[in-house]
């Protein structure tokens, strides 16, 4: 009988981050139960990925798979950890696990962290704002979380390690495959006072579609979510969307009426999804509880 950490492990390797039924599966029934259950072919046979994801199962070796992460340096997290990140298990497809890569004591302190994110192609006004936001929230003892990508992630991760803070970058790819590259040098500064994330394991690489799933553990994984700046259409209102569905506070800033790239914050507060914050005050004062006020 496989125990429960390594049925973990398989799993993850096996099956496609944010898939719902497998996520709620493992969940519920527990990732032993669940792996038995695909080798010996049973209630899962109509399942429309089953046997690809029966043939990674049946042909992985969990030794190679703790190989493969010893190798990039990181670490295999599942609920079975007592520092798994709970507030994860709010989402509708909690992940069956997640690898991770330096300082592992950050994940306790998570319950005073923001996330920042917005455009890859943002303003000066954006990257200023998304940077001192950042800075003030380092000062303030709150982690920030953001996805390491370009524009207002990287000023936010930069933001918060230029003030001393730590910063937590969710990747959609893995640690083996960093993307974007040019961030390669920020990812590394990230792991010495912060942890970068993933959801794949170190071999695998970045996929368009990994971008929105990976968003959804960006909302999960703060107090609140700040959107900066960001399109009408955008991943960054998805990830506003992601943490409203689950009940965590989301801010955006707003811009000029005439900028694109504020038409996305706009369309947020207009939508009641969101409200105005032009300071970190604005937002500790929500996700603060009052006796720590």
């Amino acid at each position: 009988m496989i125990d429960e950490k390594t049925a973990r492990l398989v799993l993850f390797s096996a099956i496609t981050p944010g898939n719902i039924f497998w996520g709620n599966q493992v969940a519920s029934l527990g990732a032993s139960q669940v792996y038995q259950k695909i080798i010996k072919e049973s209630s899962y046979s109509r399942i429309s990925d089953y046997q690809e994801v029966k043939e990674k199962v049946a042909t992985s070796k969990p030794l190679d798979l703790i190989a493969e992460l010893r190798k990039s340096d990181s670490e295999f997290i599942s609920p079975t950890d007592l520092d798994w990140p709970i507030p994860l298990m709010d989402l509708s497809s909690p992940p069956i696990g997640l690898v991770i890569k330096g300082d592992r004591e950050i994940l306790g302190s998570l319950d005073r962290s923001i996330s920042i994110v917005g455009s890859r192609r943002p303003t000066e006004y954006g990257l200023a704002v998304s940077n001192k936001l950042a800075a003030d929230s380092a000062t303030a003892k709150a982690v920030v979380i953001s996805g390491g990508a370009y524009g207002i992630d990287t000023a936010a991760h930069k933001g918060a390690i230029g003030e001393g803070g730590s910063s937590v970058a969710v990747l959609a790819g893995g640690f083996n495959h960093l993307y974007p590259i040019e961030n390669k040098r920020l990812f590394s500064q990230i792991t010495k006072k912060g942890l970068l994330i993933s959801e794949v394991m170190p071999s695998v690489k970045s996929q368009p579609s990994r971008f929105l799933i990976r968003n959804r553990l960006i909302a999960a994984l703060s107090k609140a979510t700040v959107v900066v700046e960001a399109e009408f259409v955008s991943g960054s209102i998805r990830t506003a969307r992601d943490a409203a569905e689950i009940f965590r506070p989301v801010f955006a800033i707003p811009g000029q009426i005439s900028s694109p790239l504020s038409a996305g914050c706009h369309r947020l507060i207009a939508d009641r999804v969101a409200d105005i914050a032009t300071t970190l005050v604005e937002i500790l004062e929500v996700i603060t509880p009052l006796q720590k006020r």
